[in-house]
């Protein structure tokens, strides 16, 4: 086919293009890949095929340069607050041990983390699809049943886990419903952008669980404790609930969403985060009761999760910008691949910051091992492969994203469980950094290959 038959076909849409990387965009939209601008139309790649076109369109006036939108201080520490705000609970998280047991408590514990992380994700999708489609009462109707129906899930696991368990009671099926519970009400606190209230909500729990700490885990607080932290949980829950409840003046248009298009992308989130949940539980469930720098290892990573977010928010805005500054695709795709690296490092710095001031405080208290080292970098690994993975969600790339972290998922449950009798003790930690620096590899290759594809920043 000749560029004119395919000025042709696409000039209802390319008519309006401001520059070469706008009528690559649109392309890329049409299905015209690499391959495709090389066999069918003898260019070799969309970019020097977009410039033909271009150059064959009327004469335009290019459009004055826009700068990156600069987010609000606000918004900043909100995003970066999301990580320490999902922890707060674990201050009484050593009542709740004394108080349930060990077993009981650390079963309830990982099992209701990461049926809240898939759920949660998934809640999240359906809003923000919804959202997307300009039906914000529906997100909150969606909200307020996805929550209702996740509590009723918590519920059936607790009673179940408290039937199986020795030792398992009513406090069990509290405590996993409560854990649950919070998770689904943070994502739904952060989609209404309520941080500020969450914390204040949890203020209660975080001094009584600290005094307890602090004072040497005496008996007599062990209650109190347990109370606040059931109390705050109840609290946060009804103001997840009363956020959702439609606002003044704010009505959704009579046209349905895309049903389909709002399941298939709740799955994929679903699916994905209990990718996540698996890569990370697998190995951290062993050591919630083990040694204290293995128990903690995971802080840096949890802690660092908002700031995770926040740079891959900052790369989506920086690319944006400079699509709208370059007029090469060339330079476009090396420059937005400089900004790829640059916000990388950044977020493993950040995670770097975080492990290296923990194993620093570990070693002081005399309480850093070597394995506990190798855990804290596995985890800050992790943290960029999740880093990149953002980053290929916002690029839509969910059949690598998902191909790979599945078989990375996969390797590391068979060399745990295949070769966890020839490894020395605490063996898995590294088998947890070998699999977080491959699925980083493996991700960054997703990306390498379609960072600079126009259509993603349009």
């Amino acid at each position: 086919m000749s560029v004119q038959k395919l000025m042709l076909k696409v000039s209802p849409r390319v008519q309006g293009a401001a520059d070469e990387l706008h009528v690559a965009a649109i392309l890329e939209s049409e299905g015209v890949n690499d391959r495709i601008a090389r066999e069918e139309y003898g260019h070799k790649d969309v970019f020097t095929l977009a410039s033909e076109v271009y150059k064959r369109m009327p004469a335009q006036t290019p459009p004055a340069a826009k700068d990156a939108p600069k987010p609000a201080k606000e918004w900043t520490i909100r995003i970066i607050a999301h990580g320490p705000l999902y922890v707060l609970p674990s201050a009484v998280y050593p009542a709740v041990l004394m108080s349930l047991g060990g077993s009981a408590m650390v079963i309830g514990l990982v099992i209701a983390t990461a049926i809240g992380w898939v759920w949660g994700m998934g809640m999240s999708s359906v809003a923000y699809q919804l959202l997307g489609h300009g039906r914000p009462n529906a997100a909150a109707r969606m909200l307020r049943w996805l929550g209702l129906a996740g509590l009723v899930l918590a519920a059936g696991v607790g009673i179940l886990l408290a039937g199986l368990l020795e030792g398992g009671d009513a406090g069990l099926v509290i405590f996993v419903v409560a854990q649950m519970g919070y998770q689904l009400a943070c994502g739904v606190l952060f989609f209404y952008q309520q941080e500020a209230r969450l914390a204040m909500l949890m203020l209660p729990v975080v001094i009584i669980g600290i005094v307890h700490i602090v004072s040497g885990y005496p008996p007599d607080l062990v209650l109190p404790a347990v109370v606040a932290g059931a109390s705050s949980a109840a609290l946060v829950l009804a103001a997840a609930t009363m956020a959702t409840f439609k606002k003044p003046g704010q009505t959704d248009p009579r046209t349905p969403a895309a049903r389909s298009e709002v399941a298939i992308a709740a799955v994929r989130s679903a699916c994905y985060g209990a990718l996540c949940a698996a890569i990370l539980l697998f190995t951290d469930a062993r050591f919630v009761a083990a040694e204290f720098d293995l128990a903690i290892a995971v802080a840096p990573l949890v802690l660092g999760m908002g700031a995770v977010e926040w740079r891959a928010h900052r790369f989506v805005d920086s690319a944006n910008a400079e699509l709208h500054r370059q007029r090469s695709p060339e330079k476009f795709k090396r420059e937005v691949w400089r900004l790829f690296l640059h916000e990388l490092v950044l977020c493993l710095m950040i995670l770097g910051g975080l492990g290296t001031a923990l194993m620093f405080v570990l070693r002081g208290f005399d309480a850093l091992t070597f394995h506990g080292a190798i855990l804290i970098n596995a985890h800050m690994v992790l943290g960029g492969a999740y880093f990149v993975g953002f980053v290929l969600m916002r690029h839509e790339r969910y059949a690598w994203l998902l191909g790979a972290l599945a078989a990375v998922v996969a390797a590391n449950i068979a060399a745990v469980t295949f070769l966890a009798k020839h490894l020395a003790p605490h063996g898995e930690v590294s088998i947890l950094l070998y699999s977080g620096v491959t699925l980083l590899a493996l991700f960054l290759v997703a990306v390498r290959r379609g960072v600079g594809r126009v259509h993603h920043y349009r």
